[in-house]
């Protein structure tokens, strides 16, 4: 019995070592070759012995009340089976994982060996940097920039006109029309020009930081008072002014140009004027004095207005434009007297005192 043990171990060993060589040979082939393609494994045939003979052994029903009974040990035929049937399920697991691990093996292998050039180079790399003397770091120098300036302070500034929709200028610049915000405007004074349709205002106004400022400005009619030692005719554009009876001119608020003329006195004159609205702006004639010349046929003395000027020869002296009372009086006794008109042009009087007068 012991014999026939023996001899089927064996022969199952032999099965087992035969499908181990067979997969290794397999494996081996497959590194080989590199390839997807799986390989067919085959079984090693048993090794051939003589048959033995069987034995059987009776079988022997225990009776149904006893107790149970130790299970005996495997016949050798048993034996011999149990061996089949293992290396036949060895060699189908072979196979059916045969073909995925084709599959799959080279690409197993390559992550091996990745992962052993990576622990190797890691290890490499540490040691080295352990054994790399330390090194002083060098920081270049950093060009350190001017703070940026400051913003400058500003402003904003609200117009408003009556009546609206006046054009807005702010130091001679367009900025739209009434009512208008104009904001970041620089702190300080600035030059505003309202225009409409009713004149022309002009304003000088001062912006503050961070906050509005407020114009609110009214365009009406204003006037023009003009004080002239004679009378003069107003025109502007070609257009005739009348004066009132107190010599004032109604006219549209911002700047007029008014010539001024009197032809008798050939005086003719362009004056600038700017009016406010609801004022009255005065405007003063002061035209450059003439000059008078006096000459007599005797010595004489020479009165303008009631006052002596001085005595003959009398050249250029300065009078005046306008209408003036010239008397000369000789020292014998005798006067010549007379109005004359003093225009911008030189006047020259000559006094014959041997002649009668006339």
């Amino acid at each position: 019995m012991s014999v026939a043990s023996n001899d089927t171990s064996a022969d199952q060993r032999d099965n087992v070592i035969a499908a181990a060589r067979a997969a290794a040979s397999w494996v081996h082939a497959r590194r080989a070759t590199w390839t997807d393609v799986p390989m067919s494994v085959r079984t090693a045939a048993p090794t051939s012995r003589p048959a033995r003979p069987e034995i059987e052994l009776p079988f022997v029903s225990a009776p149904a009340a006893s107790p149970p009974r130790p299970s005996l040990p495997p016949t050798p035929v048993a034996i011999a089976k149990t061996g089949r049937s293992i290396v036949a399920r060895a060699t189908e697991r072979v196979q059916s994982v045969g073909a995925p691990l084709a599959r799959w093996l080279p690409r197993a292998a390559a992550a091996v060996a990745l992962g052993a050039v990576v622990l190797v180079g890691g290890r490499y790399l540490w040691n080295a940097a352990a054994n790399r003397p330390a090194r002083t770091a060098v920081v270049a120098p950093v060009a350190v920039r001017p703070a940026a300036s400051k913003r400058k302070p500003m402003g904003d500034l609200h117009v408003i006109s009556n009546p609206g929709a006046a054009q807005v200028f702010v130091d001679g610049k367009p900025r739209g029309v009434t009512p208008l915000t104009i904001p970041d405007l620089a702190v300080g004074r600035h030059a505003i020009e309202l225009k409409s349709v009713a004149g022309t205002v002009q304003r000088t106004v001062t912006v503050a930081a961070d906050k509005v400022t407020e114009m609110n400005e009214s365009i009406f009619s204003g006037w023009v008072a003009l004080y002239s030692p004679f009378d003069l005719v107003v025109t502007e554009g070609g257009r005739a002014l009348l004066m009132d009876d107190r010599h004032q001119i109604m006219l549209s608020p911002g700047r007029h140009v008014l010539r001024l003329m009197n032809r008798t006195l050939a005086f003719d004159a362009v004056r600038q004027v700017d009016l406010v609205p609801g004022e009255v702006t005065n405007l003063t004639v002061a035209p450059p004095p003439s000059t008078v010349t006096v000459t007599a046929t005797e010595a004489a003395d020479v009165w303008i207005d009631g006052a002596r000027v001085g005595e003959t020869p009398l050249n250029e002296l300065s009078v005046p434009l306008g209408t003036h009372e010239i008397v000369v009086k000789r020292a014998a006794g005798g006067e010549r007297r007379m109005t004359v008109t003093v225009t911008v042009n030189p006047f020259t009087l000559h006094v014959d005192f041997s002649r009668p007068a006339g």
